[in-house]
C-alpha cells in the first residue's frame, strides 16, 4: 500500500489497520494456498535465518515437516538431509503468512486462508492443540497422525462448511473475543467456541461422514487455542494493507526466529530491524527450568502489532495465571502500551476500560522517545529438538529494533519524522 495523497503517513496507516475488513477464504493444504512451498523448501517464523543457525524447535519442526511429506522414512534419514543442507527455508512474512512457534510451513501442513475486500490474501497453519505439535519442534508419530488428519479430514470438512456458511468476518471474530475474555493471542478459549458455533450448521450440511463430523467437532472443542491461526491471518492480512505508506513510522510485523527478534515498519518496507531473541519473563512448567527454554520464537506476535493479544491484557485476567502476573500487571501493560502506540482500535474494544479501544499502531519514534519496551506474551519451546512446550510468558522486546527504525526513517525523510514527534532530540 502507499501513500499517494501526501496526507499524515501515521493516520493513513491507522486507518488501514483500523478500518480493512478481512474474511476467511478456505481452509486447506499450504500447496494451495501459496507456490512458496515445495519439496525441501519450507517456510518458517521470524526474519530470515541460515539453515546452520536453527535453534532445536525448528529443527525438529523440519524433521517433522520432511517425515510429514514423506521426504525422509526416518528421523535420522531427515536428520541427515538437515546436515547436508538439503533443506530451503525462508521467512513466512515473505509469502504473507504467518506460523506459531517455529512457523514452519511444508507443502501438506493444513492452513487458514484468509483475504481483504481489497485482495490481500494471508494464511497460517491450523492449531494443533498445546501438547506436542509440530511447532514446538515435536516429531513423534502422534503429532504426524493428527497432522495428516487435520489436512486430510478437518481442513476439507471445514473449507467445505465454509462454502455452505455465510462469509466470516475473522476481525469481528477478534473483537467479539476480546468482549468474552481473550486476548486472542494466548488465550482463545472464548473465541474458538465462538468459531466453533459459527462453523457447526456448515458442517453438518456437508456431505462428509457423520463420524468424520463428530471427530472434527470434537477436537475443536478440546482445543482452546483452535482459533489462533484464524486470528493471526487476520492480524498479518491488516498490516500487510498498513504497509508500504512512505514516512509512516508504524510497525507492520513483529517476529521471532529463536535467535532473532525483528520488526518491520510501514515506511521501511520489507527491511528487518534485529535484537537478539529474548526471554522474557516465563512461567513454566513443573520440571523446566530457565536452561530449557528456547529465547522467543514465532510469528504470533503480529496479534499485538495488530492491536490485540498483550495490548489487550486487561480484556483478559485469565491469561495471566497462564502468562504470569496478576491483574494489576496486566492494567499496567495496556496501559504502557498506550504510551508507545500512536492510536487507538476502534473495533478492538475493552469491556474492563469502559469499552475503550485497545492502544494500536506501535510507533517507533514513540518507543526510542519514552523508552518503552513493547510487550508481547508467547509461549516457549524447549532448546532441544522433539522436546515440546515449556511454558509461557510476558516479553518485553528491547528498544533498540525500533530506535534504529527510527533512526533509519529519519534518514529517508527527516522532515516528515520531524513533524511526527521530534524525536530526533532523543538518544
Amino acid at each position: 500500500m502507499s501513500d499517494p495523497t501526501g496526507s499524515d503517513p501515521t493516520r493513513a496507516t491507522l486507518d488501514a489497520l483500523n478500518g480493512t475488513d478481512v474474511r476467511l477464504r478456505h481452509v486447506c493444504k499450504a500447496r494451495d494456498a501459496t507456490d512458496q512451498v515445495g519439496p525441501r523448501r519450507f517456510l518458517h517464523a521470524g526474519p530470515p535465518i541460515e539453515l546452520a543457525d536453527i535453534p532445536g524447535p525448528m529443527r525438529g519442526a523440519i524433521i517433522a515437516g520432511l517425515l510429514l511429506e514423506r521426504e525422509a522414512g526416518s528421523v535420522a534419514e531427515a536428520e541427515a538431509i538437515i546436515h547436508r543442507g538439503e533443506v530451503s527455508i525462508s521467512p513466512c512474512h515473505d509469502a504473507n503468512a504467518v506460523g506459531a512457534m517455529a512457523g514452519i510451513i511444508t507443502p501438506n501442513t493444513p492452513v487458514v486462508v484468509a483475504e481483504t475486500t481489497g485482495g490481500i490474501r494471508t494464511f497460517s497453519p491450523l492449531n494443533e492443540g498445546v501438547g506436542g505439535a509440530m511447532r514446538y519442534g515435536s516429531y513423534d508419530e502422534v503429532t504426524l497422525a493428527r497432522l495428516r488428519w487435520l489436512g486430510d479430514v478437518l481442513a476439507p470438512a471445514l473449507d467445505a462448511a465454509l462454502q455452505r456458511s455465510d462469509p466470516l468476518d475473522l476481525l469481528a471474530l477478534v473483537a467479539e473475543g476480546l468482549r468474552r475474555g481473550d486476548d486472542c493471542h494466548n488465550r482463545l478459549v472464548a473465541t474458538s467456541a465462538a468459531l466453533l458455533v459459527t462453523l457447526t450448521p456448515g458442517l453438518l450440511h456437508t456431505p462428509f461422514d457423520r463420524e468424520d463430523i463428530a471427530k472434527v467437532v470434537s477436537f475443536i472443542a478440546g482445543n482452546g487455542h483452535f482459533a489462533l491461526p484464524f486470528a493471526i491471518s487476520a492480524a498479518k492480512a491488516v498490516t500487510l494493507a498498513a504497509g508500504g505508506i512512505s514516512g509512516s513510522p508504524i510497525v507492520t510485523a513483529m517476529a521471532s526466529n529463536g535467535r532473532e527478534f525483528g520488526i518491520r515498519v510501514s515506511g521501511l518496507g520489507d527491511r528487518w530491524f534485529t535484537v537478539p531473541a529474548p526471554i522474557g519473563d516465563p512461567v513454566l512448567l513443573e520440571g523446566a527450568t530457565l536452561d530449557d527454554v528456547t529465547p522467543t520464537m514465532g510469528d504470533s506476535m503480529i496479534s499485538e502489532t495488530a492491536g490485540f493479544g498483550a495490548f489487550a491484557m486487561t480484556a483478559a485476567p485469565a491469561i495471566m495465571s497462564f502468562v504470569g502476573g496478576d491483574t494489576a500487571r496486566a492494567q499496567e501493560i495496556t496501559r504502557s502500551m498506550r504510551d508507545v502506540c500512536a492510536g487507538t482500535s476502534g473495533r478492538f474494544l475493552i469491556p474492563a476500560e469502559d469499552f475503550r479501544g485497545t492502544p494500536l499502531g506501535i510507533d517507533v519514534h514513540r518507543v526510542r522517545a519514552t523508552g518503552i519496551e513493547p510487550v508481547i506474551n508467547n509461549g516457549l519451546a524447549h532448546r532441544e529438538p522433539g522436546r515440546g512446550r515449556v511454558g509461557a510468558g510476558i516479553t518485553p522486546i528491547p528498544v533498540e529494533p525500533f530506535a534504529a527504525a527510527s533512526r533509519a526513517l529519519e534518514e529517508t525523510a527527516p522532515e516528515r519524522v520531524g513533524a511526527a514527534g521530534e524525536p530526533g532530540r532523543h538518544a
